[in-house]
Formats: C-alpha cells, sequence, structure tokens
C-alpha cells in the first residue's frame, strides 16, 4: 500500500497490527528521517534499546545475507516488538521484500528507509506490489505542506501563531521538513512560557527572512562563487547538518534549475520560470536566478547533477572523509559557473 507522510498518524493501528513492514524514500532526507522514526516508534517505543532495535546498512548484508531474517526471528532478550532497521537502502534489498518477509516467523517489524527511488527501482516495486508492506514517498513540502507542518508541530508544543505570525513562518522556513523543525525548537525554546506567537517573536528568533543556509550555499555555489560557497558549507556542518544532506539540498537546487531550463527552451518568459525555481518570499533572490539561468546550460546541469549524484555515492562506498569529498564537489561546481559568467 502507498500512503503519504502525513497519513502515518492515521494509519498508526494497521502499522502495529496488520503491515510487517515499510519502504520511507524520498529526496527530501528530513523527511525520510521524521517519518520513519514515528514508525519505527509506533513499534518499539525506545528507539536507544539495543535489545529490541537492529540496525543495519545494505553492506552488512552483503557481508552476511541471512542477518536480516535471522534478527527477524530472534527474540528480544527482554520482552518487547522487534524492529529491523535497513538505513540507505538500494536497490540489492529488494530480496528482503521479495523473500525474507514471508520467512519471518516473529511479529518483528523490518523498516527500511532509502533515498530517492525510480518508478521502475526493484526495491520501491517490491514495496508497492506486497500488500503487508507500507510505502511512503517523502517529497519536498509545497506551501500547503510547509502552513502543515508548522501547524501541527505548534499545536503539539502547546502553542498559537496570529495568522500574520503564521505568514511570515511560511515565508522563512524551507520545504526541508528537518530544517524546518530546528528552527520552529528554537521559536519555541524562545517562548518559554508565552503560548502565542506573534511577529516580532517570529523577527527576533528566525532572522532570514529571504534564505536560509541552504539558500546561501545553493546562490553562491550557482551563482560561481567558490569562496562564499565554502563558507556556507562549513556553517551548515557547523549548525548540525551532515554532507550528504547537503549534497541532496544541491541536487533539488540544480533540479529545479532544470526544470527552468526546459521550460524557457519551450519559450516560458524567464520572469516565469524564475518562480519554478524559488519558494513563496523569495522575490529578493529573482536577480540571482535570472543570471544563474543565464549563466548555466542545459548541459553543464545534467553533468552537475550527475558529479553530485556520484558525489553521494562516494561518501557511502569509500573511506575518504565525506566533507572533503562534499567540498571538493561544491568548488567545482562553483568554478564552473564562474567561468560561465565570464563567456557570457
Amino acid at each position: 500500500m502507498k500512503a503519504k507522510a502525513y497519513q502515518v498518524l492515521a494509519l498508526k493501528k494497521e502499522i502495529q497490527s496488520s503491515y510487517r513492514g515499510a519502504l520511507v524514500y524520498g529526496p527530501d532526507f528530513g523527511s525520510v528521517q521524521e517519518t520513519a522514526e514515528q514508525i519505527a516508534k509506533m513499534i518499539t517505543p525506545d528507539l536507544k534499546d539495543d535489545f529490541c532495535v537492529v540496525r543495519l546498512t545494505p553492506s552488512k548484508i552483503k557481508e552476511n545475507k541471512s542477518c536480516v531474517l535471522d534478527n527477524a526471528n530472534a527474540m528480544s532478550l527482554m520482552g518487547g516488538r522487534r524492529l529491523i532497521w535497513i538505513k540507505e537502502a538500494d536497490n540489492t534489498c529488494s530480496f528482503i521484500v521479495e523473500e525474507v518477509l514471508n520467512q519471518v516467523q516473529t511479529d518483528a517489524f523490518i523498516l527500511i528507509t532509502a533515498d530517492n527511488l525510480q518508478k521502475n527501482s526493484l526495491l520501491r516495486v517490491a514495496s508497492e506490489n506486497h500488500s503487508k508492506f507500507l510505502t511512503i514517498a517523502c517529497y519536498a513540502d509545497d506551501e500547503k505542506d510547509i502552513v502543515n507542518t508548522i501547524s501541527t508541530f505548534l499545536q503539539e508544543a502547546g502553542y498559537r501563531s496570529s495568522p500574520s505570525a503564521m505568514n511570515l513562518l511560511k515565508e522563512r522556513l524551507t520545504e526541508n521538513r528537518l530544517t524546518t523543525r530546528r528552527e520552529l525548537e528554537k521559536l519555541i525554546t524562545y517562548m518559554g512560557e508565552r503560548k502565542n506567537i506573534e511577529d516580532v517573536d517570529v523577527y527576533q528568533i528566525i532572522t532570514c527572512s529571504e534564505t536560509t543556509s541552504f539558500d546561501t550555499l545553493c546562490m553562491a555555489v550557482a551563482n560561481g562563487c567558490p569562496r562564499d560557497a565554502d563558507e556556507a558549507f562549513a556553517l551548515l556542518l557547523a549548525s548540525g547538518e551532515t554532507p550528504v544532506g547537503v549534497v541532496r539540498v544541491l541536487i533539488g537546487y540544480f533540479n529545479k534549475l532544470l526544470l527552468a531550463t526546459n521550460a524557457i527552451e519551450h519559450r516560458e518568459p524567464i520572469d516565469i520560470a524564475v518562480k519554478r525555481v524559488l519558494r513563496v518570499g523569495q522575490f529578493k533572490l529573482e536577480n540571482d536566478v535570472k543570471r544563474q539561468l543565464m549563466i548555466w546550460k542545459k548541459e553543464w546541469i545534467v553533468r552537475v547533477l550527475n558529479l553530485l549524484s556520484e558525489t553521494e555515492k562516494q561518501t557511502k562506498t569509500t573511506g575518504y572523509p565525506a566533507d572533503l569529498m562534499v567540498s571538493r564537489t561544491i568548488l567545482m561546481i562553483a568554478n564552473v559557473a564562474a567561468k560561465g559568467a565570464k563567456m557570457r
């Protein structure tokens, strides 16, 4: 069965009683992580309990293909339902849904998380075709999703926002679920016992009105400013973001540039094409994006997307430090943009 991330809570009873596993995947790593944790806690409330929670990766599974079934059929030492969580899964894990699941003799739940999967992906197809496996795709939030995320978070925390404060939050927060939640957590900490959020509170805490740290990085890279891009990347790492997370954000941004470039090729006015790249409230970035659409040729964007995808893959398969690998890729892309700007 396929479902949306926002439907997980409504499906709680079915997840706990009917489903034997779930696949959560998509380009929005924040939403994937949040959704997977929601499901995991429905099975095993204490995710730090090593007797109930077993975490595996494709590399571990390749070393011992039977480890998934062995762990699923093992009984928890202290009681409780067992959760087998396979992270960063790829198509080699499709056999888990196709073969292993039917051999599990306990009530163990198999949770699989993955990056974006194509429609014909073996893992995605296997999951979607299994009646006892839940499949959830997590894509970047649109404007409606952002509002729902904000409203739900504030309501659960016991806070309310004025209509104007909500509009400010909507403009300032990103479509990345994890980043949005971090910013809201900062706001809640600041509010303390005051439960009514007003404009001044948003201005005080969520200070970047037109851009986020991720936006700063994307603009620096696509504009051809290597030094600014390197500084933005360092700040993101210092704030707790991961190198792989940064790569995924850049992939998302250059995909938007590619869509806008295709639209222009079909004679869409550049002023309209720009809106395919930016979120609501980012009007101050319009000139930057217009400039980028004049710098970046379609074939260059495709090469950049391939480079970013390869970099993400290498961060998982090589022993080279991920931050250095991603930093090098960022500088390479920014230098391409710098050269493109000089050719104009």
